[in-house]
């Protein structure tokens, strides 16, 4: 497995390579972040879908179909599901596009993901210990969803075209039930009654795995 990248602030660097403490946030916590204008994406944890035509409907009395203007949303827990983001790629571009003074290289990504793996299964309220792990695949909000807006795990392991730049890799883990198929809130979204955003009152988790010093080697951003 090729090395992986995670962007950090210099002053979280200790806390991550000395003592290992990987912060895992909420998917609710990353949308709220873009729609703060700071960086995410505010499709996090969504499979939207918003044709340019707008998208067809079908009166099911009537069997007519029409146009309506708006997005089709289909919404994971995102509560429930936390995730620790890296990227595929070293790029001083994306470090200032993620506001990080220092770039932590993962020589070796298979075994961080097996301490994780380990430290997730003696915690009893994430069902079987279970974690996903993947690149991050891109798709376009045009593009119809068909039955992927009822797989939260699929879900969770996708964003937008807008953010291909990030090559991400994500790892993700849930609470209870938050993964099962259909366990998913859908709604046509017009951009009316928008919730003002915030960072306060996410729930995150910090598994304590002890020292990466092995596992990592550290790129100051000028």
């Amino acid at each position: 497995m090729k090395p992986l990248y995670k962007y950090l602030s210099s002053k979280y660097l200790d806390a991550f390579v000395d003592r290992g403490e990987v912060l895992f946030r909420s998917l609710s916590y990353y949308s709220n972040y873009e729609e703060m204008q700071v960086r995410g994406d505010r499709n996090e944890g969504k499979r939207v879908f918003n044709p340019s035509g707008g998208l067809e409907v079908t009166n099911t009395t009537t069997g007519k179909t029409s146009q309506l203007q708006g997005t089709f949303e289909s919404t994971v827990r995102d509560r429930e599901i936390f995730v620790f983001c890296m990227s595929k790629v070293f790029s001083p571009e994306l470090a200032r596009e993620f506001k990080s003074d220092v770039c932590v290289e993962i020589a070796e990504p298979a075994y961080l993901i097996a301490q994780i793996r380990s430290a997730l299964q003696l915690r009893k309220w994430v069902k079987q210990g279970r974690l996903l792990h993947d690149s991050v695949d891109y798709y376009s909000p045009e593009t119809e969803p068909l039955a992927e807006w009822a797989v939260p795990e699929r879900m969770v392991m996708r964003k937008t075209t807008d953010y291909t730049d990030q090559a991400e890799y994500r790892l993700a883990f849930a609470r209870g039930n938050a993964l099962q198929v259909e366990n998913v809130i859908t709604q046509i979204a017009t951009g009316q009654d928008i919730i003002p955003p915030t960072l306060d009152g996410h729930p995150q988790h910090t598994l304590k795995l002890g020292s990466l010093k092995k596992l990592c080697k550290v790129h100051r951003i000028e």
